[in-house]
């Protein structure tokens, strides 16, 4: 049975796509609207963060969230941490944890990733929610430990699946425009995975260790390393180990 999107939101559902990510940025620049989803069956050109390769085979779930904002494109990327949250909330397991900044692991390996892209008006902006979710099958050739659905025993339906993310980004992006950031951040390190724990976060030209203490109030992973300081990061790879 096909579980409709709630209302207010547009589906757009094709069988191939190079990327969804594309597609949804071609209506964006267009004038698309708000909440307008994009999503394909299998893509060609999946994409996850710094541009690497997301296997895209028949089975898995692939979309992209348009979404519409009346506020600085400086403030956007917390919608990284609602969509966190929604697919958290989509998945029916208590072995779910949040992975700093965009990944969503069951039981310390990696089942779905986010990526944020953003443009048009910087005071009015639209932003792209790109989301891949490891539903029959994962890779097992990755930097990372990967997992599926399937492989932890849920048989899920991808038209369900796509309707509670859409729920879950409609309540969580809500929370962030009635109070804040903060409360989204809060939310987060409640399902975030190593907080007080060691970390090390690989950057662009350094690596650099020590224990994830926060969020800052942009959302910026803090750590504390053996010398006391704490640095606030942006952007890098996270391992645990």
């Amino acid at each position: 049975m096909i579980s409709k999107l709630p209302a207010g939101w547009t589906e757009h559902r094709f069988d191939s796509l190079g990327s969804t990510m594309d597609a949804a940025r071609d209506m964006a620049e267009s004038g698309g609207g708000d909440r307008v989803l994009v999503r394909a069956d299998m893509q060609s050109g999946g994409r996850g963060r710094y541009g690497r390769p997301w296997m895209s085979e028949a089975g898995n779930l692939y979309l992209t969230v348009i979404l519409r904002e009346n506020r600085p494109l400086s403030d956007c990327a917390q919608l990284s941490f609602a969509a966190s949250l929604a697919l958290a909330d989509a998945i029916p397991l208590d072995t779910v944890r949040l992975k700093w900044p965009n990944d969503v692991l069951i039981r310390g390996c990696k089942t779905a990733g986010i990526l944020l892209e953003a443009g048009g008006e910087a005071a009015r902006p639209w932003i792209l929610i790109g989301i891949g979710v490891n539903v029959a099958h994962h890779p097992v050739d990755t930097p990372y430990a990967a997992t599926s659905l399937a492989a932890e025993g849920l048989a899920s339906d991808l038209d369900a699946l796509c309707r509670d993310i859409a729920l879950g980004i409609d309540h969580w992006r809500g929370i962030w425009h009635k109070q804040g950031a903060t409360a989204l951040h809060r939310a987060w390190l409640d399902r975030a995975k190593g907080v007080g724990e060691p970390i090390r976060v690989r950057l662009r030209e350094r690596q650099l260790d020590g224990v994830f203490e926060a969020l800052d109030g942009d959302g910026r992973l803090i750590v504390r390393t053996d010398d006391g300081k704490r640095h606030a990061i942006a952007a890098g790879d996270v391992f645990f180990d």
